[in-house]
């Protein structure tokens, strides 16, 4: 690729992925609604399809949970028995983790509430001492999780999943573990102008081949 220009991803994926990155930036993705935010990060580490599969959970979750105001914050997402959530999706991990992450954040002295209680973890949390951190250190939160998590509360970062490494290993240079990943991301995304949630969402776009289908939320 040439130095000054970015020209594998096309015109409506930039535009797509700057309604998404904006969303991010202001802390507004899900309606700023944190518990829909976490339940977002945590599915997204399942390995499923982003746009066809996480992305209709989620808003099936909106619809029942804070729509009704059963679930408006995150001290009361315990509240839901294992069961009900089993029947929801049958994957005990992404529970737990997301359960533990609401206590960790409705625990939080913030009077403004939950998003911007998230907000302010996001800014302090260090991926490169990912496992000191007390969501960092949750059972089923990765690497990935924990930085798409940041990425949702308005930090611009990069989220190493095995999309973004492959993508970065074909196109620019061969990267082997998730922290090579958001140094070389965040080089990218200075030489070229992006920001680098902005280029997570081009490259996650891109790669789902899922254009026509995408819905901003």
């Amino acid at each position: 690729m040439k130095e000054n220009e970015l020209k594998l991803f096309e015109s409506k994926i930039k535009e797509e992925a700057e309604k998404f990155a904006k969303l991010c930036k202001t802390g507004k993705r899900w309606d700023g609604n944190a518990v829909l935010i976490i339940l977002d990060s945590c599915l997204d580490s399942t390995g499923l399809n982003y746009f066809t599969v996480v992305l209709p959970k989620v808003n099936y979750f909106r619809e029942k949970y804070v729509k009704t105001k059963r679930i408006t914050k995150c001290s009361e997402f315990s509240s839901i028995k294992e069961n009900e959530l089993m029947s929801l999706f049958k994957n005990k991990r992404v529970w737990e983790a997301m359960k533990a992450i609401c206590k960790v954040i409705s625990k939080k002295d913030c009077k403004k509430g939950d998003m911007e209680a998230l907000k302010e973890w996001a800014k302090k949390a260090d991926p490169f001492k990912f496992k000191e951190d007390e969501i960092g250190r949750i059972k089923g939160v990765g690497i990935s999780t924990f930085q798409y998590l940041r990425i949702q509360s308005g930090i611009d970062t990069i989220m190493p999943d095995k999309v973004i490494m492959r993508w970065i290993t074909n196109n620019f240079k061969a990267i082997k573990t998730p922290y090579d990943c958001i140094s070389e991301g965040q080089k990218i995304s200075k030489r070229y102008g992006i920001s680098q949630t902005e280029l997570c969402w081009s490259i996650w776009i891109k790669e789902s081949g899922e254009l026509n289908r995408i819905k901003i939320e």
